[in-house]
């Protein structure tokens, strides 16, 4: 599975590209519990404050 990383909180201005690519092991779903495909995600503005710093 392919993935988007954010291995830290960070400003922008600081770190122009903060994501990093990553291959990691398909999911195992555990008892009780669903796998789900993913087919598109978004990003909401929340995310992108935390991600530049803005939010503690």
């Amino acid at each position: 599975m392919r993935a988007m990383i954010l291995p830290a909180l960070c400003r922008l201005d600081e770190n122009p590209n903060p994501l990093h690519l990553a291959d990691l092991s398909d999911p195992v779903p555990g008892p009780g519990e669903i796998l789900v495909r993913v087919s598109a995600c978004g990003v909401c503005h929340t995310e992108l404050d935390e991600i530049e710093g803005r939010t503690p």
